[in-house]
């Protein structure tokens, strides 16, 4: 049975709570939020902590005053603090928002938004903003934008422009996963055909080479590379409104209808060697 008093909240293992978890009255707003394996919450949560054990749900969204710590589970709406989020193996059906936030091995079908973020082994369908650093390895996102220190390693966007504002280190390219096997000029030999021939047959990158500045903001981006610029605006229009379709599936009740798998599958975007497929199946 469910503990719900006005200095914690507990929703104890297996269990189903019919309702929200959210103070009722002023001495209710500091107390922490536990929601124990195999657990439902049938509705939003409120804490000054909230933590979620494995295979737990809340079917609304999780925000607290201090921190979020996400062990698993699925979270059907947004996860917000202004103080940290942690999550691993979980799934977010909504947008991420925390000063710092470290996610690993964890799906969020909307933004991630922060001032430090580290995403590893991810998948982000929306856009990934930190103010002050970002470090992804080995995750996918729609796109990024960083206003301080990047690190990227094992990263992929599904769009061929990303923002990158600050110093910025790139362990390995960024493989642009949603405009299939793009014909791009490479090393900076525009128009050379043999150059995208040696391309074809793989996805394009990017790297340091890809860096422009324009104005105060330093992009990292294929456009100058493109060979076929129509075809190629023509694409990101259909990835706009599929990746919008696929966040507004989750504005619903209850959960989204398709899995992330699904959704990257409609956009054409081959995951197979670049994120981990068992958790693109959420």
């Amino acid at each position: 049975m469910a503990d719900i008093e006005r200095t914690r909240a507990v929703v104890e293992a297996g269990e189903t709570f019919d309702g929200k978890v959210i103070p009722t009255v002023q001495a209710e707003l500091d107390r922490p939020v536990r929601i124990r394996e195999g657990a439902t919450v049938q509705g939003s949560v409120y804490g000054a902590t909230v933590e979620t054990d494995a295979d737990a749900t809340v079917e609304g969204s999780v925000m607290a005053a201090d921190a979020v710590e996400l062990e698993g589970g699925r979270v059907h709406g947004e996860v917000g603090t202004p103080g940290k989020v942690v999550g691993s193996d979980a799934t977010v059906e909504g947008t991420v928002t925390g000063k710092r936030v470290r996610l690993t091995d964890c799906v969020v079908r909307g933004n991630v938004v922060g001032t430090e973020l580290v995403l590893e082994n991810c998948v982000v369908l929306g856009i990934v903003t930190a103010d002050r650093s970002l470090a992804v390895e080995d995750s996918l996102c729609y796109t990024f934008r960083s206003h301080g220190d990047t690190r990227l390693d094992g990263a992929t966007t599904i769009l061929p422009q990303a923002i990158c504002d600050g110093p910025v280190e790139l362990a390995s390219p960024v493989t642009v996963a949603g405009l299939g096997e793009l014909d791009v000029t490479v090393e900076g030999d525009e128009g050379d055909e043999s150059d995208a021939d040696d391309a074809s047959g793989r996805l394009p990158e990017m790297t340091t080479e890809d860096l422009y500045d324009r104005g105060d903001t330093t992009y990292l981006t294929l456009a100058p590379r493109v060979l076929n610029l129509e075809k190629v605006t023509e694409r990101l229009d259909e990835l706009e409104r599929a990746v919008l379709g696929a966040v507004d599936d989750t504005s619903g009740e209850g959960a989204s209808e398709s899995s992330v798998a699904e959704v990257l599958s409609a956009l054409d975007v081959d995951t197979d060697a670049i994120v981990n497929t068992d958790i693109a199946g959420a």
